[in-house]
């Protein structure tokens, strides 16, 4: 059975074991408190950054560890998988793999070796206790829980029986009952019964919180602590939270935290519900604008949102804080390893579910249903980018905090390098003296156990990460990350420098992310040889038929929500070469020896309807128009590998060996660069104000990361200077250039493209058309020059 690389380092880590409890006595070993919360984000937590009072987690971030770089799987019953079991969710069949029966939700059954962590340790002499939320597929009591009160989210508050002593309608609601204090009061009752029956055995106490996870409910008086808190708005307490992070250590140089992420204002919650944004009323937003851009309306809506997230972590925080009081009291504490995560990034979902929601109700009373949406959410996640669901840093980065006094040296320290929730299971097991499971596969889960024992012992620094939910992709390899959203392109983090995410190197570093998109695939496919060993044929065949990583109302509700691409194509496909979006647009009846038009740039929206016609025209004549999208690239050497792959993508189809270049603005740049580097490609070029210095346009401080590495300022690479090539190969070129372009001017690219061409004394094959008072617009004459239209079809021809 062939395993993913990152498994082979498991035989190791379970020969350095030297913490068992074999070594100190069955007496020494830790009771373990496993505290998990829901839809918390990295930084809403005060030892993390957040005005939120959480004065519990901060005393046990004093007498514990804060780790700085710990991962999540980016979803609730993933993670769940992950830190019971540690491994990945795929491996062990709960969320989805191509060709893998993971059922409805892709949530499947597990295979019979992908034991528990209570099933380990009770086989160990612990007395194992879950209070909370499940969401993992089977009966806790049956998985090695002595016991287990199982909750679901979507109700805070307890219904009153009716007078059958069903829940009556319409519902009313018990003022005494909340039940992230219920979950603390579940666990204190098996704490308190496992020290009168138990005494002499060690527990393991799962304490599985809902909150902060909508529905946005909390008891009024912890609201009310926080009315005026949120008033000024997200993008200032963005602003305070890393003011705060950077007062904590949290943004020193050595932890990788520069700067924060960039609010996408096109990015909305990840599943579009329309009837929520009718029912929630005007107060609600689809997207993170900025806070000066809202109405008095909505401004007073979010801002009560927000309050009723920070309540829920408040009373999270004092319930923890009555479960700590109790293992003082009965002296367990300073044996007592102590362990505090979230399953993924703050939410940006909003919908509405279960009973509804009633406008007229308080804001978070029992008869609301709110969700903390996107503006908030960026908060919450800070410094990081996007949300739960995605991988991005926002979605899968979670605090996590591990106190045990009686044996942490590392105390107080803030602890860098990359773990993950499937690191938990393994570090508890290990502390606990439970060796490997000679019947499963290695885990690809890393102990940290030394880590916290003996001074900050660092992490493998070429650790392998991965990703893979919703159809969003990531891998961390040492210091370095590719993500690619859902239907989207690659990206390239050097998060060492830059974990927020706020610089794309996928253009500079071709060859790296070719490797990290490589291994990605490579370590999907071992995953989905090990999920399927012991599936029969039947299942395999039902595994067959699962080709998308959703169905049904979810899977339309994402489809919405995505980011469109508004460029308008015309006959057109899109693909994918080398990990970037291209496209193709086909002509009815190919013209002899299949011509084509390079066209750039291609963006989300570009090429755009102002184009069109002139397309059309081209697809009339039998030429296709193909390109591909690069992003900023401004011509930099760096786009040299995409455009080969891009070239031989079209050869592959049978297009001719040599194409007309069509540049739009910075398209010009990005031609130039085509033709340039391989003049022989090229039957001829044309361009719409196109830009040819990148001095003029868009200067040199905004073209720096696509020259990223390379000594630009120089201007070697900038087309005026390095045209040669093109002009020695006679190549002809017909541009269409306004006299008042301001933007991109016409004397510093299209004029200085023609006096090199009459310097060479090849004047003859270049012609400048200039429309009298035009700049840079789209006035129609641009785009529906037939001049330029015949120009190319005669070229391509």
């Amino acid at each position: 059975m062939r395993l993913a690389p990152f498994t082979l380092l498991f035989a190791s880590l379970v020969a350095m074991m030297s913490f068992s409890a074999v070594s100190q006595g069955e007496d020494q070993r830790p009771n373990i408190l496993l505290i998990l919360a829901d839809d918390l984000g990295y930084s809403d937590l005060g030892c993390y950054g957040s005005e939120i009072q959480t004065p519990t987690l901060d005393a046990l971030a004093e007498s514990g560890v804060r780790f700085s770089e710990c991962y999540n799987t980016g979803r609730c019953w993933p993670t769940r998988a992950s830190l019971l079991t540690g491994y990945y969710p795929q491996q062990v069949r709960r969320d989805f793999l191509p060709g893998i029966p993971t059922g409805g939700g892709n949530r499947g059954k597990r295979p019979a070796w992908a034991k528990l962590l209570p099933q380990r340790l009770g086989d160990a002499g612990y007395r194992c206790y879950h209070s909370g939320k499940w969401h993992l597929d089977g009966d806790p009591k049956q998985q090695g829980f002595d016991e287990s009160w199982t909750v679901q989210a979507g109700r805070y508050f307890q219904p009153k029986p009716g007078k059958d002593g069903k829940q009556g309608r319409p519902l009313e609601f018990r003022d005494d009952w909340y039940l992230t204090s219920a979950l603390a009061d579940d666990a204190i009752e098996n704490l308190q019964n496992h020290f009168q029956q138990h005494a002499e055995q060690p527990f393991f106490q799962y304490l599985a919180y809902t909150a902060p996870h909508f529905p946005l409910q909390a008891l009024q008086a912890d609201i009310d602590r926080y009315q005026a808190v949120y008033q000024q708005g997200w993008d200032q307490l963005r602003n305070q939270r890393l003011a705060k992070m950077k007062q904590l250590g949290l943004l020193n140089k050595d932890q990788h935290f520069p700067a924060l992420s960039q609010v996408e204002p096109g990015l909305g919650a990840p599943y579009f519900f329309a009837d929520a944004y009718q029912i929630l009323g005007p107060g609600e937003m689809r997207f993170a604008k900025p806070w000066s851009a809202l109405s008095e309306t909505q401004k007073q809506f979010q801002a009560e949102k927000m309050a009723i997230h920070a309540a829920m972590i408040d009373r999270m925080d004092r319930s923890i804080g009555r479960v700590i009081e109790l293992l003082k009291k009965r002296d367990q504490l300073d044996n007592t390893l102590v362990v505090f995560l979230s399953d993924n990034g703050a939410s940006a979902e909003l919908m509405v579910r279960g009973d509804g929601h009633d406008a007229k109700a308080p804001m978070g009373s029992a008869f609301s249903y709110l969700c903390l949406g996107p503006g908030w959410s960026t908060v919450c996640n800070s410094p990081f980018r996007r949300h739960k669901t995605w991988t991005h840093e926002g979605g899968i980065s979670t605090p996590m905090i591990v106190s045990w006094p009686k044996s942490i040296k590392a105390r107080r320290e803030l602890l860098a390098g990359p773990q993950h929730v499937i690191d938990v299971p393994v570090t508890l097991l290990e502390l606990a003296g439970v060796t490997a499971d000679p019947d499963a596969p290695p885990t690809p889960g890393q102990s940290f156990a030394k880590r916290i024992l003996e001074q900050n012992e660092p992490t493998a620094s070429d650790r392998t990460l991965w990703w893979y939910h919703d159809g969003h992709r990531a891998i961390r390899k040492g210091d370095w990350k590719a993500v690619a959203p859902y239907d989207e392109p690659w990206e390239l983090y050097h998060v060492a420098e830059d974990r927020a995410e706020t610089r794309d190197l996928a253009l500079s570093e071709f060859d790296r992310l070719k490797v990290l998109r490589e291994l990605w695939q490579d370590e999907t496919d071992a995953m989905i040889e090990l999920a399927s060993a012991d599936l029969n044929a039947a299942e395999k065949a039902s595994g067959a038929k699962q080709t998308a990583h959703r169905s049904g109302k979810m899977w339309e509700a994402q489809l919405a929500a995505n980011t469109k691409r508004k460029s308008v194509l015309i006959n057109g496909e899109t693909f994918f070469v080398e990990g970037r979006k291209a496209f193709l647009m086909k002509p009815d009846q190919p013209a002899q020896g299949n011509p084509w038009v390079f066209y750039a740039p291609t963006l989300p929206g570009i090429p755009d309807r102002h184009e069109s016609w002139m397309h059309q025209q081209f697809l009339d004549a039998g030429l296709a128009v193909a390109g591909i999208d690069l992003g900023e690239a401004y011509g930099s050497p760096h786009s040299s590998k995409y455009f080969d792959a891009f070239y031989q993508h079209l050869q592959d189809k049978g297009y001719h060996k040599r194409c007309v270049l069509l540049g739009r603005s910075r398209g010009g740049l990005w031609i130039s660069r085509f033709a340039i580097d391989h003049p022989e490609r090229v039957q001829a070029i044309a361009g719409i104000y196109p830009v040819f210095d990148y001095r003029s346009y868009p200067g040199v401080a905004r073209a720096g990361l696509a020259y990223r590495g390379l000594d630009f300022e120089a201007a070697q690479f900038t087309p005026v200077l390095t045209f040669q090539p093109v002009i020695d190969a006679s190549i002809p070129v017909f541009l269409i250039h306004g006299d008042v372009d301001k933007v991109v001017p016409l004397e510093a690219n299209s004029q200085a493209i023609l006096k090199a061409y009459q310097a060479a004394g090849k004047g003859d094959l270049i012609e400048i058309e200039v429309p009298k008072g035009q700049g840079h617009n789209v006035w129609p004459g641009f785009f529906r020059s037939q001049k330029l239209v015949d120009f190319v079809i005669e070229h391509a021809e």
